[in-house]
């Protein structure tokens, strides 16, 4: 017999005009009352009465498809919808192939994807997600808490929309990693200019000058950690050396393609990847920043962080 699960409003509060799954709830219901075999069909059967009760709040003309990969929400016609579809199977299979065994298992489930048509409604589902205070703005976000998913709003040009989707898409295929966050974003500019045929372009002057004024002994230990990405002043460059790091690693150091992608795997947050750039590529993170910072004490130094959770 074809599995049933029940359908809960208590699963789905709805909390600041969305249903906001209740998964600790739900993860606790299905392991008392449904088989290992039968999770992840229990689990996709959720995630159809979580969208549908999100389709319900957005009202208008939103519809909800899927495919063998993914869940997709949006007010996009039959063709425009079937083109998405066909463009994130696509990019999927081209993002598994680059990472290999590194990249998220088939085992965790569809990707969900919502694509707002109203900048409010995206920025009024997001905020959920975020502590009080004001955030950056944002075109999309790859989103952790509870089932991981993609959020982003209706965009002007396609190929923007593609370029958001590339970037947190990846995002979405390394979730299952400790990555540190330099190489996650690292990973995810270059997925998307990958996908959109956009080649990495040289640190125009007016940003090397900013390079070049903000990195010194201190700043370096915040971005490898990942706490420039979110401050004011930080925030520019450390994208910008994220990109420019990973593009020294393929043009100087050019790992073959096995021995980048275990590099990948063995990298983690807590030493900026350090011990696995020493063991897979035979050269620091240090020696890598010099090549564009000059010389200086560049090296990760874990041991003078601060405690503290996980920066994403």
């Amino acid at each position: 017999m074809p599995l049933e699960v029940p359908d809960r409003n208590e699963w789905f509060p709805k909390i600041e005009a969305f249903p906001r799954p209740d998964w600790p709830a739900i993860r606790g219901w299905k392991r008392a009352w449904i088989g290992k075999d039968e999770q992840e069909e229990a689990t996709q059967q959720i995630i159809r009465y979580w969208l549908e009760r999100v389709r319900a709040a957005l009202g208008g003309t939103y519809s909800i498809v899927e495919s063998d990969h993914f869940h997709f929400l949006s007010t996009l016609e039959e063709k425009g919808r079937t083109r998405m579809l066909q463009f994130l199977e696509s990019s999927r299979d081209r993002l598994r192939h680059t990472l290999g065994d590194a990249a998220w298992s088939d085992t965790m489930g569809k990707h969900v994807i919502l694509r707002f048509t109203e900048i409010d409604d995206y920025y009024a589902y997001i905020a959920h997600f975020y502590s009080e205070g004001e955030h950056a703005t944002s075109a999309g976000i790859f989103l952790r808490g509870g089932y991981c998913h993609i959020a982003y709003y209706e965009q002007l040009q396609m190929d923007s929309e593609r370029m958001t989707l590339a970037h947190e898409l990846a995002h979405n295929l390394v979730a299952n990693l400790p990555l540190p966050l330099w190489f996650n974003e690292a990973l995810a500019e270059a997925f998307e200019a990958d996908l959109v045929g956009r080649r990495f372009a040289a640190v125009p002057r007016d940003l090397h000058a900013e390079h070049e004024a903000f990195w010194n002994a201190e700043t370096i230990q915040e971005f490898w950690r990942g706490k420039s990405f979110h401050t004011v002043k930080g925030q520019r460059v450390s994208y910008s050396l994220a990109q420019v790091l990973l593009d020294i690693i393929n043009r100087e150091v050019r790992p073959p393609g096995d021995v980048f992608r275990r590099f990948v795997k063995q990298s983690t947050w807590q030493d900026a990847g350090e011990a696995a750039a020493q063991e897979q590529l035979e050269v620091g993170l240090g020696e890598i920043a010099s090549v564009f910072l000059g010389e200086g004490d560049w090296s990760p130094r874990p041991e003078t962080w601060e405690s503290g959770k996980r920066q994403v």
